[in-house]
């Protein structure tokens, strides 16, 4: 009698499971994760279209097969998306570019899941943005970089975006983020810098520029206008919050943008060493490691655990009365890769000592996993200070972007399920939990705590302060 479908895939992931002990790495074992989770929507040819309304139909054809290989998608959600795609082809033709850019943003977000998205990179490449980069702090939206011609906006406070609250444009613009509230609003900065799509969302807001009411550091306002910069002449997106960093970004070339932080003598130790995957100082007299995980993956100068393991110390040398795991602004990456040497971090802890887990909205997909297992590797003796996570604790992740034919948006495809509050054990799960995996339960921070703009511009970091309190 032939297997059943479920079967099948029973016997498959059991013998995935077996090559994964261990996580080598090797070729079988990629091939293996490959084949489950590395589908994406195919390569479909086309004929050339005639004019741009073809041209965008050709894409909606396209991104209508999306929830045929991305599994985030749930039955209402894939009822709803055809909906919206269905509407998006009856207008085709009359849409402006920022307007069908949104629309597929919207009808992607429907999945409700962090990773299925339109990447962060389409938005600078598609819309236009300011000549200034904003960040969220506790006591407001502030500019924190800007073109050399508007260094004198720096460290004021922005009170309107085109008259309207920048709150509650950011708080209208989630709908283009699918996902946790946490993550819309890390990711808001796309829309709140960019006219076209703050143009979409109110018409009468000007569509080549910022109009912005500002709050100096002694409270006096004043208004300014900011003309756009086309998606050629802009950096890339980063991830969210390195537009915090002193250095410059990739794409700002040298003098052409200036960073509030540059003028301070000092960066935090949570703002530095951000070219490589791992950060680590001693502080408190030698007392504390700091160690900020920069990205869940080796980097050029070699493995991160060996990185991780450096920054320990010899199991001789004397143990740490506290070790602070920073996993803020972390571009995520392979938790496997880190998971032996948070086992090992939690040995280094004095009798006495303790774990100390930063998290903020930026904390996301593998940084979220590496706090999880952080964590459960030193029960009883961690306390996760910061704000809430920029996920939830089960999602959808793995896959391979796709790109829509003609305007070339880029969308991220998730195919396989991640559980850190309760645990992986479903035959849907990413095979490598089923082995690795711990449940979690959650992440909400003991002290909850956000960074305060009077603090950052004098080049202190209110959440690690507290921390080490």
């Amino acid at each position: 009698m032939p297997f059943r479908p479920y079967r099948r895939a029973a016997i498959v992931a059991a013998v995935a499971i077996a090559l994964l002990a261990g996580w080598k790495r090797g070729a079988i074992v990629d091939k293996v994760l490959y084949w489950r989770y590395g589908q994406t929507l195919g390569v479909v040819r086309y004929p050339a279209p005639s004019n741009p309304a073809q041209a965008r139909q050709q894409d909606l054809d396209y991104l209508a097969r999306l929830p045929s290989v991305d599994r985030s998608f749930g039955p209402a959600a894939k009822a709803t998306f055809a909906v919206q795609v269905a509407a998006l082809r009856s207008r085709a033709g009359e849409l402006t570019a920022a307007q069908f850019f949104l629309g597929v943003a919207q009808a992607v977000a429907l999945a409700d899941n962090a990773h299925t998205n339109v990447d962060p990179a389409s938005w600078r490449m598609q819309l236009d943005s300011a000549p200034v980069r904003f960040a969220w702090f506790a006591e407001g939206l502030f500019v924190v970089r800007a073109t050399a011609a508007h260094e004198g906006l720096l460290g004021a406070k922005v009170l309107a975006i085109d008259g309207v609250d920048p709150r509650l444009l950011a708080r209208e613009g989630a709908r283009y983020f699918g996902g946790t509230a946490e993550h819309a609003r890390a990711m808001s900065p796309l829309v709140l810098e960019s006219p076209e799509a703050l143009h979409a969302l109110h018409p009468g807001a000007p569509d080549d520029r910022l109009l912005l009411d500002l709050e100096d550091a002694h409270g006096a306002r004043a208004a300014a206008e900011v003309r756009h910069v086309l998606p050629a002449e802009a950096p890339p997106a980063t991830k969210p919050g390195r537009v915090l960093l002193r250095e410059p970004l990739p794409g700002e070339g040298p003098g052409g943008w200036k960073a509030l932080l540059a003028s301070v003598a000092l960066a935090p130790p949570s703002l530095r060493g951000a070219a490589r995957s791992a950060y680590a100082t001693p502080l408190d007299e030698g007392r504390t490691l700091y160690l900020h995980l920069w990205q869940i993956r080796d980097d050029p100068t070699g493995p991160i655990a060996g990185e991780i393991a450096r920054a320990m110390g010899k199991p001789t040398d004397p143990p740490w009365q506290r070790i602070v795991l920073d996993l803020r602004f972390d571009e995520g990456g392979d938790y496997p890769a880190v998971r032996e040497a948070l086992r090992r971090l939690a040995r280094r802890l004095g009798p006495d000592g303790r774990l100390l887990i930063l998290t903020d909205d930026t904390t996301f997909s593998a940084a979220i996993i590496a706090a999880v297992l952080a964590r459960h590797f030193a029960p009883g003796r961690t306390t996760v200070v910061g704000g809430r996570p920029g996920d939830r604790l089960a999602f959808w992740a793995e896959g391979t972007p796709t790109q829509l034919p003609r305007s070339r948006i880029r969308i991220g495809v998730s195919t396989g399920y991640h559980d850190w509050a309760r645990g992986c054990r479903e035959l849907r799960c990413y095979w490598p939990n089923l082995y690795y995996g711990v449940a979690g339960g959650n992440l909400e921070p003991q002290i909850a705590v956000p960074w305060r703009f009077a603090d950052y511009r004098n080049g202190l970091d209110t959440v690690l302060l507290r921390a080490l309190e």
